[in-house]
Formats: C-alpha cells, structure tokens, sequence
C-alpha cells in the first residue's frame, strides 16, 4: 500500500471510507504490474475486473467529496478536465491499460485526491451520508 495512504488511513474511522481507499490503492497496484509486465495474466486479469467493478459501484459514494480534491491536481501540467477516477475506471479491461501511458499519468492526480480526501476525514469524526 502506498505509504502515505497507509498512514493516513490510521486517522480514518469510517470503514467504508477506507474500503474505498484501499481498494483503490490495490487497483492501482493491478495496473501498474498490468503496464509494465505489457500483458496481463489470468489471476490478475480476475483481480482488476473485480476491484473496477467494486469501486466503480462505490465510487458514487465518494464522488463528489472526492470532486474538489481532484479538481486541484494537475495532469501533465494541466487541471483534470474529467475525474482522474472516472478515466482510470474506463479502462474497463487490462488490455486497455497495455501502453497507456496517459492512463498512468492520472493515477497520481487520484491518489493526490483521495490522500487529500484522508487528510480532510482523519480524526473529523465525518460519516458518510
């Protein structure tokens, strides 16, 4: 798990929220291993359908929360026209994530955001709706 996420998620005492959190660092480490081994086997193939598949559903629980956090980061210099959460969900197979090097330039805006969102939840006591 990303470091900084990890220590973040002490803070957070909304287990949903950090489902949503860890679910998403595992989806990033699936197509990260997907981009650069440039083809994706079987088992991991399942893991990455499985966890879009989740956070897609459970992503509408965090969208806009999430909106502002995003809306601040920076892809390739610019600010995000769409949610960096939304792009990276789109790649709905691994084969789409082969070579996509746009795709990997916006993981880091979601992270941002979701690290952002860790930080403004920890210790707040804030529930989801």
């Amino acid at each position: 798990m990303n470091p900084v996420t990890r220590r973040l998620l002490d803070d957070i005492d909304d287990p949903e929220l950090a489902a949503f959190a860890t679910a998403w660092d595992s989806l990033e480490e699936c197509l990260v291993l997907i981009y650069r081994e440039g083809s994706c086997p079987p088992e991991l193939e399942q893991r990455h359908d499985g966890l879009r598949s989740s956070l897609e559903r459970d992503l509408s629980l965090w969208e806009e929360d999430l909106r502002p956090h995003w809306q601040a980061t920076r892809i390739g210099g610019a600010s995000p026209a769409e949610s960096p959460f939304r792009t990276v969900l789109a790649a709905r197979l691994p084969r789409a994530v082969v070579g996509n090097l746009d795709l990997m330039r916006t993981l880091p805006a979601a992270r941002e955001a979701i690290n952002h969102f860790l930080l403004e939840r920890g210790g707040s006591g804030n529930r989801p709706r």
